[in-house]
C-alpha cells in the first residue's frame, strides 16, 4: 500500500472530432483543428479545477483474483501550482481485503516539488523532480505536440450529459506514452498496486479513450480510459497467465475556477 502515497493530480486535455461540426462559441463552421485550438486556449485561462477520479481493476490469474477500487475527490490550482486529494482505496486479493483512507497535498516549497501523503493518518513527506509524466496542475497544451493523434478521433452522433450539462463526446485511441503524459505514470499503474509487464511496452499501446467536452464552456468534462483489452493482449504477449477482466479509469471535472489557495496545514508538516 506504500505506493498509494504518491502523486495523484492530473492534467487535463481535450481532443478534437474527426468531422466538421457546428459549435456555439466558435464563429461559423469549424474544423476539428479549430475546435481543439479553441478548447486549448480556454484551458490556458483556467486557474483551478475540481474533479473526482474512480479507478476500477480486476485481474484474474490461475489461483489469484485481485480487485482494486479507488475513489478520490481532487482540487488543484495553477498559480501557485498546488493540489489536494482525499479519498479511499480498497484492494481485494482472494479472500483478503485491505482498505484505507488517503489524503495528498502537492505543493512547491523553496523551488522544490513536495508531496505530503497519508494512509490512514500516517503522514510522509517526499521531494521529487517533476517531469512530463509527473505533472502538477492543469496543462492545456498536453496534446499540443500530438496533432496527428487527434486526427483519428471521431465525434459521437449524440451528445452526452456530464454533471447535468450537455457535452460533445470524442473517442479514439491514444498512445500509452501520451496517456502517461495526460494522467501520470502512477495512475496508469494503479499507484503501484498492479505490476504491469513493462512500462516501455505500455507506452507503445494504442489505448481507447473517450473525451467529453462541456458544450457551453468548451472545457474537459470527463475522461474515460478502458485499458482492459490492450493490457490483456500485453500480458499474453509476455506469456503471462493474467487475465484482465477490467482496467478502467474515469476522471470527471466538476468545477473550474472555484478553488481557493491550497496550503499544507501546519499539523501535517509537523507530523512528517
Amino acid at each position: 500500500m506504500t505506493d498509494l502515497r504518491k502523486r495523484l493530480f492530473l492534467s487535463a486535455a481535450v481532443s478534437a472530432a474527426g468531422t466538421v461540426i457546428f459549435l456555439s462559441g466558435c464563429s461559423g463552421r469549424v474544423t476539428p483543428e479549430k475546435l481543439f485550438n479553441e478548447a486549448s486556449k480556454r484551458m490556458q485561462e483556467v486557474s483551478s479545477s475540481s474533479s473526482r477520479v474512480e479507478l476500477d481493476i480486476q485481474l484474474e490469474d490461475i489461483l489469484d483474483l485481485r480487485e482494486v477500487n479507488m475513489e478520490m475527490e481532487m482540487e488543484n490550482t495553477t498559480d501557485p501550482p498546488a493540489g489536494h486529494a482525499k479519498g479511499s482505496a480498497e484492494v481485494n486479493i482472494v479472500d483478503a481485503e485491505v482498505s484505507g483512507d488517503m489524503e495528498i497535498y502537492q505543493v512547491m516549497e523553496d523551488g522544490e516539488y513536495v508531496i505530503y501523503s497519508s494512509l490512514d493518518g500516517k503522514w510522509e513527506r517526499e521531494v521529487t523532480d517533476p517531469d512530463s509524466e509527473n505533472h502538477l496542475g492543469i496543462d492545456g497544451n498536453i496534446f499540443a505536440q500530438e496533432g496527428d493523434v487527434l486526427e483519428d478521433f471521431h465525434l459521437a452522433e449524440e451528445p452526452v450529459t456530464v454533471e447535468g450539462r450537455e457535452c460533445y463526446q470524442m473517442y479514439g485511441d491514444v498512445k500509452g506514452e501520451d496517456l502517461m503524459g495526460l494522467l501520470g505514470r502512477d495512475m496508469i499503474s494503479a499507484f503501484g498496486l498492479v505490476d504491469l509487464p513493462s512500462e516501455e511496452a505500455v507506452k507503445e499501446l494504442d489505448v481507447p479513450v473517450i473525451f467529453d467536452i462541456y458544450k457551453e464552456e468548451l472545457l474537459p468534462a470527463r475522461i474515460i480510459v478502458d485499458m482492459s483489452g490492450v493490457l490483456g493482449d500485453l500480458y499474453d504477449s509476455y506469456g503471462e497467465t493474467t487475465k484482465v477482466n477490467l482496467y478502467s479509469i474515469e476522471l470527471v471535472f466538476t468545477e473550474y475556477d472555484q478553488v481557493e489557495e491550497i496550503t499544507v496545514p501546519q499539523e501535517v508538516k509537523d507530523a512528517c
